[in-house]
């Protein structure tokens, strides 16, 4: 999805993601959010509702985890969850570019409430 040109394309098929809970894996969630924060980027508020909303869900799923994961101390010898620390640290800047991106997004109606719900929702996270 990522190499797609047609961000209306993109969308309608996050649209159909977002209301599929039981595809939203931690993997899923590291594909997901770079094309989330471009998608953040452009002026259309269809694009910007439909990755606000998904990524808001996300966030709920996968942001304690990420954030907890990381500012947990190294783990001395061996790390066998290596696989998985890279997919949270991937998330996780991932995420940090989203929350950068939310004071910019202050318009009216659904969009500024969703962009209030992620505040609250990395406030509770992070």
């Amino acid at each position: 999805m990522e190499k797609m040109a047609d961000n209306a394309v993109t969308a309608d098929v996050l649209v159909i993601i977002t209301e599929r809970n039981e595809i939203l894996t931690l993997d899923t969630c590291t594909s997901l959010l770079p094309i989330l924060t471009g998608l953040i980027e452009i002026d259309m508020d269809q694009h910007l509702s439909v990755s606000l909303d998904l990524l808001l869900k996300l966030v709920r799923m996968y942001g304690s985890p990420i954030y907890s994961t990381l500012s947990a101390p190294a783990s001395v010898g061996v790390d066998i969850q290596a696989k998985q620390m890279l997919r949270y640290s991937r998330c996780f800047v991932e995420l940090e570019k989203a929350k950068a991106c939310l004071p910019s997004l202050s318009r009216g109606g659904l969009v500024a409430k969703t962009v209030l719900e992620l505040n609250l929702a990395f406030q509770e996270v992070s």
